[in-house]
């Protein structure tokens, strides 16, 4: 067999474990539709625009928002026909703002979007970083100590540690504003970055012990290996030994955690927006199901199911490209 062969029939392999991941994905966002459209329209018709309309809407009221609605169709064809729409671009009408639910949902997104890259911008990076200094100092008192802080740190819910961060910079300390709603309505852009300091720094702790601990498991493994010992004799610095051989070695199985915890920082602004006050997707849901707003409920959960699987399908291919091994086994 040539070598022209091998390499054909390993990158065969490569498209296909790569097109079964994106099959795999595609399946899930489907399987969440439909899930969410079921949990949304559960209720009877009449129901639904009861509890959008309120009870005092009068019948006639009622009628003409189950007809303009649709809510008059099957449920099969009423998933048929948004789900079509929604692939299309169009997700519906808000029934809280009158408006298309796409221009009211994309300003929310990029808050959002923002909040959640820099959350796991930072705690990734302090991630890292801390787990790379514990595997240098693995079995040390330092080591031990961290790593008890790492696993209490890890064991408190978002909005704890949101809460308790607020009233140490915002109450006690005065150091950052207590109410941000304002900054997204009326403030300057230098406003809006020092609402997003508390937010991003409760995602970004909440992301750091994860990190860290897989980070030091990573790389006590591979300060541990054989050609670890080998740089050391050749006299290569440690500094270049660590972050040159080892961390490369150890970024593989990271590759993985990274993404979950991208994935967490997405799902994550659910309640840190909440806690904070920032105009975001998850404030937006907050509203929306509490107005009884059928479609942009729906819209901000596929969203992030859309997402989430967009990350997935990166991990997979970040893994790919990281081990060779992966791509070219037999």
């Amino acid at each position: 067999m040539t070598n022209m062969t091998v390499g054909l029939k390993n990158w065969t392999k490569v498209a296909t474990g790569v097109g079964s991941r994106l099959v795999a994905n595609i399946l899930t966002i489907i399987v969440i539709s439909v899930l969410v459209f079921l949990l949304m329209n559960f209720k009877g018709p009449n129901e639904i625009a009861i509890s959008i309309l309120g009870r005092d809407a009068s019948q006639e009221q009622l009628t003409v928002f189950i007809q303009s609605n649709r809510l008059n169709l099957p449920i099969s064809q009423r998933y048929l026909s948004w789900i079509g729409h929604a692939m299309m671009g169009d997700f519906g009408t808000s029934v809280s703002t009158g408006r298309a639910v796409l221009d009211d949902v994309f300003p929310a997104l990029q808050v959002s979007a923002t909040l959640a890259f820099f959350s796991a911008l930072v705690g990734i990076g302090f991630g890292i970083v801390i787990g790379v200094f514990l595997a240098v100092r693995a079995g040390s008192k330092s080591d031990f100590r961290i790593v008890v802080g790492l696993i209490a740190l890890a064991a408190l819910p978002e909005f704890i540690v949101g809460i308790c961060l607020y009233l140490i910079f915002a109450v006690f300390l005065g150091w950052l504003p207590s109410e941000n709603s304002f900054a997204f309505s009326f403030g300057t852009f230098g406003d809006r970055v020092v609402a997003f300091i508390l937010p991003t720094l409760t995602l970004a702790a909440l992301i750091v012990p994860q990190v860290a601990r897989v980070t030091r498991a990573a790389m006590t493994e591979a300060l541990a290996s054989g050609y670890v010992s080998s740089a050391r004799l050749r006299g290569l610095k440690e500094r270049q030994i660590v972050w040159d051989h080892a961390f490369r070695n150890a970024s593989v199985p990271l590759a993985g955690v990274l993404g979950l915890n991208v994935a967490f920082a997405m799902t994550g602004t659910l309640s840190v927006e909440t806690v904070f006050g920032l105009p975001g997707l998850g404030s937006m849901l907050v509203s929306s199901i509490a107005s009884g707003d059928v479609f942009t409920t729906q819209t901000i959960i596929m969203i992030f199911a859309v997402l989430i699987a967009v990350v997935n399908i990166f991990v997979d291919l970040a893994v790919l490209a990281l081990n060779p091994r992966l791509r070219f086994k037999a």
